[in-house]
């Protein structure tokens, strides 16, 4: 997992989303980890991991775990924080999290939105994170086949597209990524996805602004994934 300082932020994000690998070691160390997130990946539900990871070889190793709830990522952060330091890895004051719904904006290239909670802030502005034109062009990230712009039929492995101009891949498709905050503070019910999926599709869904508002704390869903930020020097 690489990290690279976000400027406008305290935080390094890791250059990609959380991996099949990542999560792995996690779920080995971590007695009682639901194995929800082995099971289906892409679509249909029907496919299995042990038959995903048959056709991607060692590919799916390194694909974005999906299948992990809110609480999933926040646990998987707060054991990598405790491993790592541990290990002297990190040093005190430093820990991994997820993003806030502010901090993703500024990784993804947005600048000055408007309105206070993320749900007033969703969609404002037509903005992608390949630019400001549709449609997608070829290699602008893993979308719904109808979007055209690549030629897998599920998820890809991270890194599979070019970075944005701060070192970061995949701030647009392949899996929707939980952010710290929830989409309306005042009936926290939903926590923020942010960045889309290879499920979806279309000018609004794809905005760099568009918060998705379907996270239940608990729920998991085979297109929604998981990025981790360093907190810290």
């Amino acid at each position: 997992m690489v990290f690279k300082p976000v400027p406008g932020t305290e935080v390094s994000f890791c250059i990609w989303e959380t991996r099949v690998k990542d999560y792995a070691a996690y779920a080995t160390a971590s007695a009682g980890v639901d194995g929800t997130w082995e099971k289906p990946y892409g679509s249909p539900w029907s496919q299995s991991a042990a038959t995903f990871r048959a056709r991607a070889g060692a590919e799916a190793e390194i694909h974005p775990v999906a299948m992990v709830s809110w609480e999933d990522a926040v646990a998987f952060c707060e054991w990598l924080t405790k491993m790592e330091m541990a290990a002297a890895k990190i040093k005190s004051g430093q820990k991994y999290r997820l993003p806030t719904d502010a901090e993703w904006s500024v990784a993804v290239g947005l600048s000055k939105e408007t309105g206070n909670a993320p749900e007033e802030k969703s969609g404002n502005i037509r903005v992608y994170p390949w630019g400001n034109t549709w449609p997608a062009p070829k290699g602008a990230g893993n979308y719904y086949k109808w979007v055209e712009a690549d030629s897998y039929e599920y998820t890809s492995p991270v890194g599979s597209f070019a970075a944005n101009k701060l070192g970061l891949h995949d701030m647009g498709g392949n899996v929707w990524e939980w952010c710290e905050d929830w989409y309306n503070p005042a009936t926290k019910r939903c926590r923020v996805l942010r960045g889309a999926s290879k499920e979806d599709y279309g000018p609004y869904l794809l905005r760099s602004s568009y918060r998705y508002d379907i996270g239940r704390p608990i729920g998991r869903a085979n297109y929604v994934g998981f990025r981790c930020v360093l907190v810290g020097e």
